[in-house]
């Protein structure tokens, strides 16, 4: 898709997905799992980013489950056609039971109260705090959860469990959940056999392959980037691609943007391109990042503004060139989060929903 000026800033700017990288990212990860390992794809944050529809349109005929943050996501998942189960990860209300029957959804439950809300007509995953601190029950709590159970006449379909350092490999504290979830298991399948196990996101599969259980939850690694030394050849699936809306001659030592924070180290050529921290590029990254043009890196230069960065080159470049802001061609989303001291999570999920995603090959 080629991008032309025009007056409208929205078309200056598009995102583009990569249904080959995509789909060859999910191929790695299968590689690594036992044929027995469900996998359940993460597509929360309008699938880190990278579009919801777009994301599903290239995995529904891969994935075992789709998992979604809460009720909204669910409801956009099956509005676009998803037929395939969906596990809402969030917590819910009893005002909310109605539409997980509508729409055949699996809930986490997690709480006594969300527990006590269900009917026996929705299927759901028990959830357990081994160490995240976030949601879930405590492991000790089961014994509670098993009377309440055979008071409702309730049956899970599920257990899950969430790692809270698999991005560090040989981490302690995982095997330490690891065991503590592992004792539940033996205590909950004497009561209820044939139950689905999981635990795994992104890292822990490729760190801790022993704790893929019954079924992963990859989200990440799905979109091309994990943190750490690991065997999956990844792919970044998203690439942010702009436009040179003008070019303008620059003197040696002349200033550029708010502080004037940097200038001209010779006589060259200032390139407008028309993304800034509105659009999702954080202004920590100014005078930090390369964008390529042409197949060549170039530096962005000056404070990154709302509308527009500036990149400076010693060549004259024609205006309406294409500019890659971001992907595997210039700067990628973990190149900016080393710079920011961040995870390419928030880099990703930073590009403004306004940026039109389109899929490619």
């Amino acid at each position: 898709m080629k991008l032309e000026i025009t007056a409208k800033k929205e078309y200056l700017s598009i995102v583009q997905i990569s249904k080959r990288n995509l789909i060859h990212n999910f191929d790695q990860i299968r590689s690594t799992l036992p044929a027995t390992t469900k996998i359940l794809c993460i597509i929360k944050a309008n699938a880190y980013g990278h579009d919801m529809q777009l994301v599903h349109s290239c995995l529904s005929d891969k994935v075992d489950f789709f998992g979604v943050a809460d009720l909204s996501e669910a409801e956009e998942l099956r509005a676009i056609g998803c037929s395939k189960p969906i596990l809402v990860l969030g917590p819910f209300t009893s005002a909310d039971i109605e539409i997980y029957k509508e729409l055949s959804l699996t809930a986490v439950v997690g709480s006594m109260e969300e527990l006590n809300s269900l009917s026996a007509d929705i299927p759901f995953h028990l959830e357990f705090d081994t160490g995240m601190g976030k949601l879930g029950f405590y492991p000790h709590e089961w014994s509670e959860v098993e009377k309440t159970l055979e008071k409702h006449d309730l049956v899970p379909t599920g257990v899950i469990t969430h790692f809270a350092t698999a991005d560090e490999p040989e981490s302690e504290f995982v095997i330490e959940q690891y065991e503590e979830f592992e004792l539940l298991k033996n205590k909950i399948s004497i009561k209820i056999p044939d139950l689905l196990w999981h635990a795994s996101n992104s890292s822990a599969i490729v760190h801790f392959p022993d704790a893929a259980y019954s079924m992963v939850r990859p989200g990440l690694s799905l979109y091309g980037y994990l943190g750490g030394n690991h065997s999956l050849d990844l792919k970044p699936v998203l690439s942010w691609k702009s436009i040179c809306t003008m070019v303008r001659p620059i003197k040696k030592g002349t200033s550029v943007s708010y502080g004037a924070t940097w200038s001209a180290p010779k006589d060259g050529w200032l390139l407008i391109i028309p993304v800034g921290y509105a659009d999702g590029i954080p202004r920590n990254l100014s005078n930090k990042i390369l964008v390529n043009v042409g197949g060549k890196l170039y530096p962005q230069v000056g404070t990154v503004t709302m509308d527009y960065i500036m990149v400076f080159s010693e060549e004259y470049i024609e205006r309406g060139s294409e500019v890659e802001v971001l992907g595997q061609n210039s700067s990628d989303a973990q190149d900016w989060a080393d710079i920011l001291n961040t995870i390419p999570y928030e880099i990703l999920c930073g590009i403004h929903p306004k940026i039109k995603r389109v899929l490619v090959r």
